[in-house]
C-alpha cells in the first residue's frame, strides 16, 4: 500500500487529527488503555527562519482519562512533541512549562472553582538520532525511592504533589525503527520505517506488510487517502524547502565554523611563536644581564687589582724615598766623620 510519509510534520498532524487514531497510538506507547481523549487548544506547528536559525516542531497537546491496570482512572496531559531536527533543547523545555501551568477547573466542597494540577506525560518523535542511546524507543518513568537506603519504595501510594511535580517521558527515535516486530508498540510504530520510502518519491512510502493490527490498518488507510491531497503535497513540498534552507544554513554554519576554527588555530599558532619570540627574548635578555653582571665583577675587580697596585706603588716609592732618605743621612755622617 502506497502511503504518505508520517515523518513530514503535515502529514503527522493530520494523522492524529482522527481522534480515533490519537488515542490508539497513544495508548500503545504508554501501555495503558485511554478511554477518553481530547485535543487540547494549542499551537500546533512552528516555523521560523532567521538569518542563522531554522526551527521546526510540531506540538500536540491532549487530555486523557487512562484507565489504569487497577481500573481506576485519572486524569492527565499528554504533551507530544515532534522535530525532524536537532535544535536547542530549550524550545522542549519552554512547551513543558506551558503545560505545567495548566490544569482542570473543578468545584471544591464550598462551591469555589479552583485549578486542579494535572500529571504530565511527555511523547517526543525525532527524526534524528541520540548522541548516545540506539534504542528506537526510550521510557523515563519515575519510581519512588527511599534515598537513605537506596531501595524502591514497595507499594507506595502514588502523592498528588510528586505526580503533580514529576512527569514520565517517551522518546521515539525514528531512524532507529528496525524490522523486529515482537510487541504490539513495535507493530504500530513500522509504519513510520523509513525503510519503505519510495526510492524516487521521498513523500510516500510503499508499506506491503501484511498486518493483522487493526491500529495500524486504520493509520495506513488514512495515510493512502492523503497520497491524492494536492493540499498536503503541497506542504510537504514546502516542508522539503523548509529543510533545503536549514541544510543550506547548516553548510553555511559548518563553513563558518571551520573559518572560524582555522583563524582561532592560526591565531593559537601566532600566539606559540610570539610566545616562544618572548621566550628567547627574555632568556637574550637574561643571559645578556648576567654577561653585564660578569661584566661588572670583572671591571669592579681589576679596579680593586688596580687600586691594589697604586697602594703598592706609593708603598715602594715611600720606601724608596725612605731609602734616599737614609743615605743621605748616611753621606752626611761620612763627611762628618771624615773631617
Amino acid at each position: 500500500m502506497i502511503i504518505v510519509n508520517p515523518i513530514y510534520d503535515v502529514v503527522f498532524k493530520y494523522l492524529l487529527e482522527d481522534i480515533d487514531i490519537a488515542r490508539g497510538l497513544l495508548s500503545t506507547i504508554i501501555g495503558e488503555e485511554i478511554e477518553e481523549l481530547t485535543v487540547q487548544p494549542q499551537e500546533m506547528s512552528i516555523r521560523k527562519i532567521q538569518t542563522q536559525e531554522v526551527i521546526r516542531i510540531i506540538r500536540l497537546d491532549f487530555k486523557a482519562t487512562i484507565k489504569t491496570v487497577t481500573n481506576e482512572k485519572k486524569i492527565v496531559l499528554i504533551e507530544l512533541q515532534k522535530a525532524r531536527k536537532l535544535f536547542d533543547i530549550m524550545r522542549f523545555r519552554e512547551y513543558l512549562a506551558e503545560n505545567y501551568k495548566k490544569g482542570e477547573e473543578l468545584v471544591n466542597e464550598k462551591g469555589e472553582t479552583e485549578i486542579n494540577p494535572l500529571p504530565i506525560i511527555t511523547i517526543y518523535f525525532l527524526g534524528f538520532k541520540l548522541d548516545y542511546l540506539t534504542t528506537a524507543v526510550i521510557k523515563v518513568n519515575r519510581v519512588y525511592t527511599d534515598a537513605e537506603t537506596g531501595k524502591p519504595i514497595e507499594n507506595a501510594q502514588k502523592e498528588p504533589f510528586i505526580e503533580n511535580l514529576t512527569h514520565d517521558s517517551y522518546t521515539i527515535q525514528i531512524p532507529f525503527l528496525g524490522n523486529e516486530v515482537r510487541t504490539t508498540l513495535q507493530k504500530v510504530l513500522r509504519v513510520f520505517n523509513q525503510k519503505f520510502k519510495i526510492k524516487d518519491d521521498k513523500h510516500k512510502l510503499d508499506f506491503q506488510e501484511n498486518t493483522d493490527n487493526s491500529l495500524v490498518q486504520k493509520i495506513l488507510d488514512r495515510l493512502n487517502r492523503a497520497v491524492t491531497s494536492e493540499e498536503i503535497l503541497k506542504e510537504m513540498d514546502a516542508e522539503d524547502e523548509v529543510d533545503r534552507l536549514f541544510g543550506k544554513i547548516e553548510l553555511q554554519l559548518d563553513q563558518a565554523k571551520q573559518e572560524l576554527k582555522g583563524k582561532e588555530k592560526e591565531l593559537k599558532d601566532k600566539d606559540k611563536k610570539l610566545k616562544g619570540k618572548e621566550k628567547e627574548l627574555k632568556e637574550e635578555r637574561q643571559k645578556a644581564e648576567e654577561e653585564r653582571q660578569k661584566a661588572e665583577e670583572e671591571r669592579q675587580k681589576a679596579e680593586e687589582e688596580r687600586q691594589k697596585a697604586e697602594e703598592e706603588r706609593q708603598k715602594a716609592e715611600e720606601e724608596r724615598q725612605k731609602n734616599q732618605d737614609l743615605e743621605k743621612q748616611l753621606a752626611e755622617l761620612k763627611k762628618l766623620l771624615g773631617q
